[in-house]
C-alpha cells in the first residue's frame, strides 16, 4: 500500500487552522506542542463555543420552526457536537465550561443507565454510544456512571452479537423486511427483539465507544463486536430504510455515522491487525481516495476546506497506528 505521506503533512503544515497544527504536531509527527497548547486557550472558535453557553452546561438555539419536544432532543445533539468541537480545540476537563457540559450529560442519563437523546423516555443507543464516546475522551472512563452505561450497552446485545435500531419503524425480520410490532405498555421505552437481527450502522457506534474506554478497548466483548463489524464491510445496511454500501465510501469526521474512516479508527484503536484481509480491503478503499493535492475530501455535500483538513488527519492517524506511516 503506498500514499504521498510527504504531500499530505505539506498539506495540512501549509493549510491547517491551529487545533489541526497542534494534533498533526501531537499525534503524527511526535514533536513538542507547548505553544499550540497555550495559543488554543485564546482559539476564536472555541472562545466562542465556551460565551455561548447556558448556565445549566447545555447549548442551544432558539428554533421558531420547530416542535418543542423536538427542540430539546436537538439542543441535547448541540451540546453533545460542541464537547467533540471542544475536544479538537484543546479542552480537557480543567475547562470550568467542559465541567459544566458533562455534568449536564449525566443529568441525561436513565436509572437504566442510557443516556438519553430524545425528551420522550425512548432509548437512543446511537446518542447513548457517542455520550460515552466523549465522556471517555475527556478521561472519565474510570466514573461509575460511564461504566454504568457500558453495562447498559451489554445488557441490550442481540443475539447475533451487535445491536439494533430503538424504533419501532425500524423493526427487521432475518431477511432484511421490515415489520412493525406491537406497541408497548404506556410510558414504556421501545426494546427490539433479542432475535432482531444488528445494525451495523448502530454495531459500529457502539464500536467507537469501546475504543475510546481504557476499560473496554481490549476486551473480548470490544473484539467481538470489531469482528462482526469487518463482515460487514462495504454491505447493505439489513434495515433497508437506513443505510446502503455508499454510506461506508462517505468517510467524514467527526464521526456521527459508520463509514470506513471511522470504522478503521476504532479497530486501530482495538488492536486489530493491518493483515486481516477486511482491514487491508478498507485500507486499500482508503488510500486510493488521496488525490493529486495530497489530501483526503469529505463525503459532506457541504464540506469546506476545513473538514477535509480533519479527515486527512484522521486517515493520517488510522495509517499511523496500523504502521503505514513514517515520519
Amino acid at each position: 500500500m503506498k500514499f504521498n505521506t510527504g504531500k499530505s503533512v505539506e498539506f495540512l503544515l501549509a493549510r491547517g487552522s491551529l487545533p489541526i497544527l497542534f494534533w498533526l504536531k501531537k499525534d503524527i509527527l511526535d514533536v513538542p506542542v507547548d505553544r499550540e497548547v497555550k495559543n488554543l486557550r485564546k482559539f476564536a472558535a472555541r472562545v466562542r463555543i465556551l460565551e455561548a453557553q447556558k448556565p445549566d452546561g447545555s447549548w442551544w438555539d432558539k428554533r421558531s420552526d420547530t416542535p418543542v419536544d423536538w427542540e430539546r432532543t436537538l439542543y441535547r445533539m448541540d451540546t453533545l457536537r460542541n464537547l467533540f468541537r471542544l475536544y479538537d480545540f484543546g479542552c480537557s476537563l480543567k475547562d470550568e465550561g467542559i465541567e459544566k457540559a458533562v455534568n449536564f450529560l449525566f443529568c441525561l442519563q436513565s436509572k437504566e443507565g442510557d443516556f438519553r437523546g430524545t425528551v420522550r423516555n425512548e432509548h437512543t443507543p446511537t446518542f447513548h454510544a457517542l455520550v460515552l464516546e466523549i465522556l471517555c475522551r475527556y478521561g472519565l472512563d474510570k466514573d461509575r456512571r460511564v461504566q454504568k452505561g457500558f453495562q447498559w450497552i451489554l445488557t441490550n446485545r442481540q443475539r447475533d452479537g451487535g445491536w439494533a435500531l430503538f424504533s419501532p419503524c425500524h423493526s427487521a425480520d432475518k431477511s432484511g423486511s421490515s415489520s412493525r410490532p406491537g406497541r408497548t405498555p404506556r410510558g414504556q421505552p421501545f426494546k427490539p427483539p433479542k432475535s432482531q437481527p444488528f445494525s451495523h450502522h448502530v454495531t459500529g457506534m457502539m464500536l467507537r465507544a469501546f475504543a475510546e474506554s481504557p476499560t473496554w478497548r481490549d476486551s473480548e466483548e470490544a473484539r467481538q463486536a470489531g469482528e462482526i463489524l469487518l463482515g460487514c464491510f462495504f454491505q447493505d445496511e439489513v434495515y433497508k430504510d437506513r443505510t446502503y454500501p455508499s454510506d461506508w465510501e462517505k468517510i467524514c469526521y467527526p464521526f456521527w455515522n459508520t463509514d470506513i474512516l471511522g470504522s478503521l479508527d476504532a479497530l486501530s484503536k482495538i488492536g486489530f491487525s493491518a493483515e486481516e484481509q477486511m482491514i487491508q480491503k478498507g485500507l486499500s478503499w482508503l488510500i486510493k481516495r488521496q488525490n493529486s493535492h495530497g489530501f483526503w475530501e469529505c463525503g459532506n455535500k457541504k464540506a469546506t476546506l476545513e473538514d477535509h483538513l480533519w479527515v486527512t488527519l484522521t486517515v493520517l492517524r488510522v495509517l499511523k497506528r496500523f504502521g503505514l506511516f513514517k515520519a
